[in-house]
């Protein structure tokens, strides 16, 4: 989650862009791209987003390595 200022946080999951928006007395507002969802906890909300980028994170997935390609020709006619 980036904090972007004003209140402003914006996450990144699963290619959807989340938007969230403190209000203050720990209440935000959650974006779903510019669609409104609803209200919650700040607290909960951030700890539940944080918890789910770590779980769907890119880190993990290692680079691939090529492999020269090798034709096989069946020679019985």
């Amino acid at each position: 989650m980036i904090r972007l200022g004003n209140g402003l946080y914006v996450c990144h999951l699963n290619g959807h862009i989340l938007k969230v928006v403190y209000k203050g007395n720990n209440e935000c507002e959650i974006y779903l791209g510019d669609e409104f969802q609803g209200r919650a906890p700040f607290d909960y909300v951030k700890k539940k987003l944080s918890l789910m980028e770590k779980r769907w994170s890119t880190s993990k997935i290692q680079k691939y390595q090529y492999k020269e390609l090798h034709p096989t020709v069946n020679q019985l006619i």
